[in-house]
């Protein structure tokens, strides 16, 4: 299984995504770069910019939010991507939760499942990516029903780019075995992994004649340090999440309740679930094989909480910790 590393804030300056590169740069056991959705720097431009700089790593997004952007738009800054840091690219795309989608496109998509799905056929048709529907499909000779492509862009030599699909619920984890080329997970135990997300991308992408997409999973972390508490650095790390209905839903699927109105019950439940892994470095690289175990491809490591509370310093001190650890126990 490999190991990547989520830039752990939202960049107001490019400068502030700088140290994060460069550690991925610097350390052979990362093997990639992520951001997640930004209202304030769009990813391929900071992406862009630590190339520049130097630090030309190989990049994901973790997932960006379809409503706001046209698929063409998103092959355009995929592509980029890839080209500017000559590294294969791994783009995620979801539909954000319901009252984000009304709130940019005036009304929620009524079958989002159905709409991640075309958005990522209709990219990689902006690609110029071969595409082959399962029988049955009728793929992108279809009528639009949310995204018309519009053609190809015109050609440009890049690296591959990898079109991803976040993923929580059985329905999208189909969805991504039929059409993407990985299944993203956030906040998603590892027995929840193993169970549901990645037998139900297996069934997709054999209904469709494919292989399966690998799958990427981002899970929050926390070295135990005096002084720090876990339930104020989950709530840190996932808050914003645990009070979106898919993400509850999705929790409760893997038996972790998560109410809306009790943030401090909802991390302590994340936390014994398993969907926050915190302890000694030598328990989260335990938690870590626990991924790898329940057929997880790659996970990203999130440190936001760390950063949040510690900042830069102290959640590079974390993260060196937790290399160090699975190195040790050998894996």
């Amino acid at each position: 299984m490999k190991l990547s590393l989520l830039i752990p804030t939202v960049p107001a300056t490019v400068e502030q995504a700088v140290p994060f590169a460069r550690y991925v740069a610097h350390d052979s056991q990362l093997s990639r770069l992520w951001q997640g959705q930004s209202y304030g720097l769009e990813p391929a431009a900071t992406f862009a910019y630590l190339a520049g700089a130097g630090y030309p790593v190989p990049a994901g997004t973790c997932v960006l939010v379809t409503p706001l952007r046209h698929p063409a738009q998103a092959a355009l800054e995929a592509r980029t991507v890839a080209a500017v840091t000559g590294q294969p690219a791994v783009m995620g795309y979801g539909p954000g939760s319901r009252a984000m989608q009304a709130a940019r496109l005036g009304a929620a998509y009524d079958r989002p499942v159905d709409a991640s799905a075309e958005f990522i056929r209709a990219t990689r048709s902006c690609l110029a990516q071969r595409w082959d529907p399962p029988a049955g499909d009728p793929g992108q000779g279809a009528p639009p029903g949310y995204f018309h492509p519009g053609g190809a862009l015109p050609p440009v030599a890049h690296p591959r780019v990898r079109l991803g699909l976040g993923v929580l619920r059985p329905a999208m984890a189909r969805a991504a075995g039929e059409v993407a080329d990985a299944a993203i997970t956030w906040l998603a135990p590892a027995g929840y992994i193993r169970d549901t997300v990645l037998p139900e991308v297996a069934k997709g992408a054999e209904s469709a004649g494919r292989p399966r997409p690998q799958v990427v999973a981002a899970v929050p972390v926390a070295v135990a340090r005096r002084g720090r508490s876990p339930v104020e650095l989950a709530h840190l790390s996932a808050g914003g999440h645990l009070v979106l209905p898919h993400y509850a839903a999705m929790l409760a699927r893997a038996g972790v309740d998560v109410p809306a109105n009790d943030p401090v019950s909802a991390a302590r439940a994340l936390i014994s679930g398993g969907g926050f892994l915190y302890g000694s470095p030598s328990d989260i690289a335990a938690g870590l094989a626990g991924y790898a175990a329940a057929g997880v491809d790659e996970v990203i490591l999130n440190l936001t909480g760390v950063h949040s509370w510690y900042g830069t310093d102290e959640t590079l001190l974390d993260l060196n910790d937790i290399l160090a650890a699975t190195v040790s126990a050998h894996w």
